[in-house]
């Protein structure tokens, strides 16, 4: 170490004890010796008041009898008696009446003045009278000169005093605090620039001295914990491996390392599908035991010029640096999902571990090559959403498919701010009349790039970004706008059906948020109709539950979406406050000519009747379609045979052009004849 740098950390030190020190040392000086002086003045400052005080009730007596005689002359004598007081500015004498007899100015008046009076008694044996008063005027101005001039001297003191320590700290934290602190860096120093430990040389057996042997002691472990420290911050502490952080490392290596820029490297990112379920089911104890399993696979697996890595939580990595071609990756990450899915014995049950891998190949001298683990993470997304537990290979049209996926995310705040999303409207209608008597509102994207897109490609994304409430608000409030626009065409008796989120029967506010919507457009909540899946009720059943009955508090309708596909059963139709069941279109489609759906729409119509539930077909598309579901006993029908989902301005159109509310069920009977309590 250069010795230009030595005496920077004495410096530093002893400058930073010196300036927050003396501040402090300087103050309470100043403090005391003012506080010191300040009780003095005021101590002189009652004397005085007491010695005027004094001074007005001696002159009081002597004035008493010549002011009753009314010798004035004499009262103005006795007053420049005491004007030699170099306190007393003015002095003055006022008869019984308050008229002045005499009055007295020693010097012209500066400063504020004090003020004494005194009444002066005259008494003549058995007389007894008040013949006047004395004031006398003073000031405090020789007090106050008195108090700066031992104040400042006080300073000049107080000042050298601590010049005086300033010295003698400096002397001593340079001899005990500077130098051992400087001997201890510049071995710090040196260990940083060459890695090897260095001893301070520090001879005094103080507390610096003990801290120095401490130190030293520490620094012949200094090398071994630091590869123990390097290793744990690449590695993870549970399996092992390589964690994230080594990551890029490993991808610039080989890079670096390739024999040739054209050699295929394959990265298989491996995710562990319902591991959340085996900490759930197990306990966290289980789970770590379990990922420590499948580490010992992968390692067993691999090849020793193979990289495997846990990257965090239940996500592996698996990089094979040179690979033949695209199948050979694909064999080898196979290869790598059948040795993950072999039993593993947990609590003495047996677990058979699933899952999915996103595999990316790319040449070593690739640009992308160091994206490789967001590449492969594409196809990791693709094969968890579309089919869990293979292995899906990143190729142009998966890019593709990321790229307009995430764009249209990032898009989704722009879309409501600028009105892009469109709320169509699609008829229900009685199946034996064919009057239109609800209308289900749909909600469409109209981007200005893509044009219109498709509600099963944007509302995951919705939901990805967490604006699933936002969505039904808007859609809510264009539903009770449609409402307004149904009653002025003269149809007010349509229900409009809105579909509700998951996320939303989680969410008390909704009651409420309803409630606002309809009293700010003057439509009643009865004419909405809310529809929910039954997906979103066994995963919400208590909230669910809860949220369903303020919502039909107010009077609304609620009514099962998709009924038939999901978890369909009795208990749900019992458990929750429904009034309306829409059959899927899934077991429409083939009516009349399967019997097995005929058979199914027809237990379910049978159910309905008996829980005293409106049943809706939806997907009705040919009039055999509708002669069956009315024989069926299914009233109301949905799908393209009546209309197609479009923008309210055409809805409006078509039912003026049937003959407006002739052709609308005015008199339909009520669905929800009683609300829940």
């Amino acid at each position: 170490m250069k010795g230009s740098n030595k005496p920077a950390p004495s410096r530093s030190v002893v400058r930073a004890m010196i300036w927050a020190t003396v501040p402090v040392l300087l103050l309470v000086q100043l403090l005391a010796s003012a506080g010191v002086e300040i009780s003095s003045f005021w101590v002189q400052i009652r004397q005085l008041d007491a010695r005027i005080a004094r001074v007005a009730e001696s002159r009081a007596e002597l004035i008493a009898e010549p002011l009753w005689k009314m010798r004035y002359d004499q009262v103005t004598g006795v007053l420049n008696e005491i004007m030699h007081d170099e306190s007393i500015a003015a002095a003055a004498v006022y008869d019984d009446t308050g008229v002045v007899i005499a009055r007295v100015v020693a010097r012209p008046v500066v400063q504020a003045l004090t003020e004494v009076s005194r009444p002066i008694n005259y008494s003549n044996g058995n007389m007894a009278v008040q013949a006047g008063r004395i004031a006398i005027a003073y000031s405090y101005a020789s007090l106050y000169m008195g108090a700066g001039s031992r104040l400042g001297l006080l300073l000049v003191v107080g000042l050298l005093g601590t010049l005086a320590t300033v010295i003698a700290m400096r002397i001593s934290a340079n001899i005990f605090i500077g130098k051992p602190l400087a001997a201890m860096m510049s071995a710090i120093q040196r260990s940083k620039q060459d890695g090897r430990a260095y001893p301070a040389d520090v001879k005094s057996s103080n507390e610096f001295g003990q801290l120095a042997i401490a130190f030293n002691a520490m620094q012949h472990t200094t090398s071994g914990a630091l590869d123990r420290l390097g290793h744990m911050a690449d590695h993870d502490p549970l399996t092992g491996l390589p964690n994230r952080r080594s990551l890029s490392e490993r991808l610039v290596t080989l890079s670096r390392d390739a024999g040739s820029p054209d050699a295929l490297i394959a990265f298989s990112f491996i995710d562990l599908d319902d591991f959340k379920g085996i900490n759930d089911t197990f306990g966290h104890d289980a789970g770590d035991k379990f990922l420590v399993h499948i580490s010992e696979r992968l390692r067993g697996t691999v090849e020793p010029e193979d990289w495997v890595a846990r990257l965090g939580g239940d996500e592996f990595v698996v990089i094979r640096p040179e690979v033949s071609n695209e199948a050979a990756a694909q064999a080898f990450a196979r290869q790598l999902l059948e040795a993950i899915s072999a039993p593993i014995m947990l609590h003495d049950k047996q677990v058979v571990p699933r899952a999915s891998i996103g595999l990316a190949v790319r040449h070593a001298g690739d640009p992308e090559l160091s994206h490789l683990p967001a590449l492969a993470d594409i196809a990791l997304y693709h094969a968890k959403s579309k089919a869990p537990g293979t292995v899906a290979v990143l190729d142009e049209a998966l890019q593709h498919d990321y790229r307009r996926r995430r764009e249209l995310e990032l898009a989704v705040p722009s879309g409501f701010s600028e009105g892009q999303f469109e709320v169509w409207y699609q008829s229900q209608v009685d199946l034996e009349t064919q009057d239109v008597i609800g209308l289900e509102a749909l909600i469409r994207w109209r981007h200005p790039e893509h044009g219109v897109i498709n509600p099963g490609e944007f509302l995951p994304l919705i939901e990805r970004s967490g604006n699933n409430a936002r969505l039904t608000r808007y859609v809510l409030t264009d539903a009770c706008r449609a409402l307004q626009r149904l009653a002025a065409a003269g149809t007010p008796h349509i229900r409009i059906a809105i579909n509700l989120p998951p996320s939303e029967l989680a969410d008390h506010s909704l009651a409420a948020c309803l409630r606002e919507t309809c009293e700010r457009f003057g439509v009643a909540p009865s004419l909405l109709e809310l529809e929910i899946t039954e997906g979103s009720l066994i995963n919400n059943i208590a909230s669910a539950s809860d949220t369903l009955r303020r919502l039909r508090r107010l009077g609304a309708t609620i009514a099962l979406d998709d009924f038939g596909t999901g978890y369909s059963s009795l208990a749900h139709l019992r458990r929750f406050p429904l009034d309306k069941v829409k059959i899927d279109k899934a077991f429409i489609h083939e009516i009349p000519e399967s019997a097995e759906d005929r058979a199914i729409v027809g237990v379910i119509a049978s159910l309905a009747g008996t829980l005293g539930l409106t049943l809706v077909a939806e997907g009705i598309e040919r009039a055999e379609q509708v002669q069956a579901m009315r024989e069926m006993g299914v009233r109301l029908g949905q799908g393209f045979l009546f209309h197609k989902p479009q923008p309210l301005d055409a809805v409006l159109r078509q039912l003026a052009e049937c003959g407006g509310e002739d052709r609308v069920l005015v008199d339909s009977p009520s669905i929800a004849p009683e609300f829940a309590v």
